[in-house]
């Protein structure tokens, strides 16, 4: 039989538990640093979501449209062994409003995208800048 104490600490735990994913998960969205990736497609995803490529150290696209005001997914496809991402920022590269993770390829990874506001932003690889493009959200 379980303590009061240890059903006390064991709820303690969990909600610090839950603060902190919740907490990684806003930061990470909002650029502080908590990088976000599916390695399996979530299963509400949607047959438009926006698609894009890398491979010889370029994107395939380098325009992306979204709906705003709604989150979405990204799928994208690391065609070569060297890592890539996809970080989106607005006003160029001081505002980051997504981190998705890095990885090698070839693989897939699914990015959970929050709403973004109507408007451009930069769609980049943080290792490689030159890996660079317009998302429009509308």
């Amino acid at each position: 039989m379980i303590s009061r104490l240890a059903r006390r600490a064991a709820r303690v735990a969990a909600t610090i538990l839950a603060a902190a994913l919740a907490a990684s998960v806003i930061l990470g969205c909002a650029g502080g640093g908590s990088a976000l990736g599916l390695e399996q497609p979530p299963a509400s995803l949607d047959p438009a979501s926006p698609r894009l490529s890398a491979e010889g150290i370029a994107y395939d696209t380098t325009e992306l449209t979204v709906p705003a005001n709604e989150p979405f997914v990204i799928v994208f496809e690391n065609r070569e062994a060297i890592s890539h991402n996809v970080s989106i920022y607005a006003n160029e590269l001081k505002d980051r409003r997504f981190e998705g993770v890095l990885f090698g390829g070839p693989a897939t990874r699914w990015y959970p995208v929050p709403p973004l506001t109507p408007g451009t932003y930069r769609f980049v690889c943080d290792l490689h800048p030159t890996m660079a493009g317009t998302l429009v959200a509308e």
